[in-house]
């Protein structure tokens, strides 16, 4: 249950029972992702303590090739459990804000939807930077090393993982990691080569030298992956996607908001209209590549649009959804005209008052901001990731006042997977990756988890 309560945007705490519009999950940033993919630059890690490769981190964690199986282990929660803490109202739906796979493969996205809709499905880690067989380096062994702590790893996480699926409704949108090369550099033919051919390597390539590796893997990704290589088994399917495969694999396993009209207009926006409330998703991703997000022109008068509708509906208010917050819609990449950053953004929202909250991803840590404005403002709730510390969801539920004031009561999930079990192993790692502090940082301050949130009339 909630303990704390905020009313940075005005309007006072009512403790009246009041109506309950709509109880969601929100989850995000699961990075479903294959280990032994060589389109991936793992080397990368081992220079963490070079300041010039900090913004391309992180490109392994010891618990990659255990990202699937915690989020199996959340799909089990939510479908065991699938009601909210405040108001005990059944999930109306739950939402992905993002990054739901790693290295935007098609067998990454198999696997994601395949847990998140139901069935079975595997992500070998053989040749992984867990795979100490592959006798990848002669000297001592840079990575993690569950040889001696956990017999039979390798066989274990790649061993087929079944999924009964959410059990109710649920939806995506794409984070940077969907649809772009380690989340930063768009496909190119010399890494997609690389992705699906028979070698990996795990090692810096020989010379390798820059004083920008961000700016060399946004041109040539290729060359975090050219070290030297071992043979693995190739894989087709590790071959990239395009945002219009990604729509079509989304219809094609029930995700909602996505129809016939978004795979033409190659186009991620959409919306869902329920009883009270408008959900408005959003691609932020920005088209010349790297992490950060932005927001084009026709992308804005549409929301415009949309906003304006739910504004004509008395009773009825918005929520909008995407990977990137007001914080990291920073991208200016390619100074292209036709692309608006936060404020810009920031701008139209805070035109209409329906808006209450808006859910992002992208950071990795649980943190939510008052984003006041002339019209009442909203909460930007951001939610810790699946791959890293905390690996939790978030229970939101959008509760109306009989005096017409609203509040969102958020309520932090765990799968609280028994020990032994691989998601369990998945969140004692994460949590020994970072540092206390970090670890501290990540899990957020009690005002960003379990909390209510006080909206004023509108």
């Amino acid at each position: 249950m909630s303990t704390a309560t905020r009313t940075n945007l005005g309007g006072s705490v009512n403790n009246g029972v009041g109506e309950t519009l709509l109880s969601l999950v929100h989850l995000t940033d699961t990075h479903v992702l294959d280990a032994a993919s060589p389109a991936r630059g793992e080397w990368v890690e081992l220079e963490a303590h070079d300041p010039v490769f900090r913004p391309l981190l992180h490109m392994h964690r010891p618990y990659d090739s255990l990202t699937l199986w915690a989020l199996r282990a959340h799909v089990e929660r939510i479908r065991q459990n699938p009601c909210a803490g405040g108001s005990d109202r059944p999930f109306d739906l739950v939402v992905s804000t993002g990054d739901n796979i790693d290295n935007a493969q098609r067998n990454e996205l198999d696997a994601y939807l395949t847990v998140m809709a139901g069935g079975t499905t595997a992500l070998s880690a053989v040749g992984s930077a867990q795979d100490t067989i592959t006798r990848a380096f002669s000297e001592a062994w840079p990575f993690w090393n569950p040889d001696d702590t956990e017999p039979d790893f390798i066989a274990r996480v790649s061993a087929a993982c079944t999924s009964l699926g959410l059990g109710l409704a649920w939806t995506s949108v794409p984070g940077n990691h969907d649809l772009m090369r380690q989340g930063t550099a768009l496909n190119n033919p010399a890494i997609e080569r690389i992705a699906v051919g028979a070698t990996k390597s795990l090692q810096r390539p020989t010379g390798f030298a820059s004083d920008n590796p961000l700016a060399l893997f946004l041109d040539e990704p290729e060359a975090f992956s050219c070290g030297p290589s071992y043979p693995i088994a190739a894989n087709p399917d590790r071959r990239a996607i395009t945002k219009r495969e990604w729509i079509e694999a989304h219809i094609a396993r029930g995700a909602l908001g996505y129809s016939a009209k978004n795979v033409s207009a190659d186009s991620t926006d959409t919306i869902i209209d329920t009883e009270h409330v408008r959900l408005v998703l959003i691609d932020t991703n920005h088209p010349e590549g790297d992490y950060q997000g932005s927001i084009g022109t026709q992308q804005l008068e549409w929301l415009e649009r949309q906003l304006a509708e739910v504004d004509q509906q008395p009773g009825r208010v918005a929520i909008l959804m995407s990977h990137h917050g007001a914080d990291t819609l920073i991208n200016e990449r390619g100074h292209n005209a036709d692309r608006h950053l936060a404020a810009d953004m920031l701008a139209v929202v805070h035109r209409h008052s329906c808006v209450v909250a808006w859910l992002v991803g992208h950071r990795h840590f649980n943190r939510i901001e008052p984003r006041p404005g002339p019209n009442g403002g909203f909460w930007e709730i951001t939610t810790s990731s699946i791959i890293d510390w905390p690996s939790q969801t978030r229970a939101i539920e959008l509760v109306r006042h009989t005096d017409g004031s609203y509040e969102i009561v958020s309520t932090m999930l765990d799968h609280n997977e028994a020990a032994g079990g691989l998601a369990a192993l998945h969140h004692e790692l994460a949590y020994g990756f970072r540092t206390p502090k970090a670890a501290e940082y990540m899990a957020g301050r009690d005002i960003d988890t379990n909390v209510r949130l006080v909206l004023p009339q509108r």
